[in-house]
């Protein structure tokens, strides 16, 4: 045998070797990585407040679900997640991905439905008021959206399945639905709907749907057409509430350690801006949550964030002058928008 082969053969031996020691026996071969990623991951969230939640790995890929109490305390999972294998990428053998599944838990509520209507999908999530309403409803909404909807609905124990109950989800959805792009909610005795629709005709369809919804649901809508609006904002109360749907356009985060917007949250805070200006508030805050109470860093870090967010919506039409900054660490949100005299509305 030639020398030449003999160092090509113990090449390949060499190789070969390494190979089934990087697949089968090192710290980040598949198996072994993916079984410490999950162990991390549970770690991260076995504190108390997190019972809520479950988190399952697949390669690097992280999946949390489960239906989290407050906002403060899922932002806080959420964190924990990211800490746990978060630095160094495919390379080092961390997590690369994290994929949220998990949904609100709104109090004790009897029900409380929200819908998300993007070009390329709507989600729906929430708690309906029994197993035959949640069914009832699905059953409609479904073919509605012809499969394009990706539900994520609960329900509360018992059968129950008040017709008015689906028949005014179905109308909130029916006029979701006509948009391009918008959110509805739906709670006791409140229905909601907030979006762009592609023409006036449209809207005003919709305003008429929701302008005969069963006794007792308080309609509250606000319609964005090429250069009008339907729907009008009268009370704080009616702007609250709008505000939460158009939050929902677009989850409002930051890059972790800074002011910077993620670009999901910079489209949210377009449609924060529509709903700021239709309201009746002369003045506002925007209040954002210091990731850590009492730090000195963090409080003013939640500062920075909240300016950010104030330039954002100045950017998108809101008048400077009616826009002031606060850091809150008492609040559920990351961020909130807190109207001039709320609750007096």
């Amino acid at each position: 045998m030639s020398p030449e082969r003999r160092t090509l053969l113990i090449g390949i031996a060499v190789f070969l070797a390494f190979s089934v020691y990087v697949t089968v026996f090192s710290p980040i071969s598949p198996g072994r990585l993916e079984a410490r990623l999950q162990s991390a991951a549970e770690t991260a969230i076995a504190d108390r407040r997190f019972r809520w939640a479950s988190v399952a790995v697949v390669g690097q890929t992280a999946t949390l679900s489960g239906r989290w109490p407050d906002e403060a305390v899922y932002e806080a999972a959420m964190d924990a997640l990211r800490a746990s294998e978060w630095s160094g990428g495919w390379l080092a053998g961390g997590i690369t991905r994290i994929i949220d599944e998990t949904t609100a838990q709104q109090g004790e509520a009897a029900s409380r439905i929200i819908a998300v209507l993007t070009p390329e999908n709507i989600t729906l999530t929430g708690i309906a008021p029994g197993d035959a309403a949640r069914t009832g409803l699905l059953d409609q909404a479904l073919p509605l959206f012809r499969g394009r909807i990706q539900p994520r609905l609960a329900a509360r124990s018992g059968t129950a399945s008040p017709d008015d109950w689906i028949n005014t989800a179905m109308a909130l959805l029916t006029g979701l639905e006509r948009l391009e792009q918008g959110a509805a909610i739906l709670d006791s005795n409140t229905a909601v709907l907030y979006g762009v629709a592609q023409s006036n005709d449209d809207a005003q369809e919709i305003q008429v749907t929701l302008s005969s919804l069963p006794e007792g649901i308080q309609p509250v809508f606000l319609i964005l057409t090429d250069g009008d609006i339907v729907g009008s904002v009268v009370t704080q109360a009616e702007c609250t509430i709008l505000l939460e749907a158009a939050f929902a356009m677009g989850r409002l985060r930051f890059n972790p350690g800074s002011a910077s917007l993620s670009p999901a949250g910079r489209v949210g805070l377009e449609h924060v801006a529509a709903v700021i200006s239709a309201c009746p508030a002369d003045q506002l805050s925007v209040s954002v949550r210091p990731v850590v109470s009492g730090d000195t860093e963090a409080e003013s870090l939640a500062i920075q964030r909240a300016q950010a967010v104030r330039a954002a919506l100045i950017t998108f039409g809101v008048a400077e002058a009616r826009i002031g900054v606060i850091a809150d660490a008492d609040q559920d949100q990351l961020v909130r928008i807190i109207l001039d005299n709320e609750g007096d509305g």
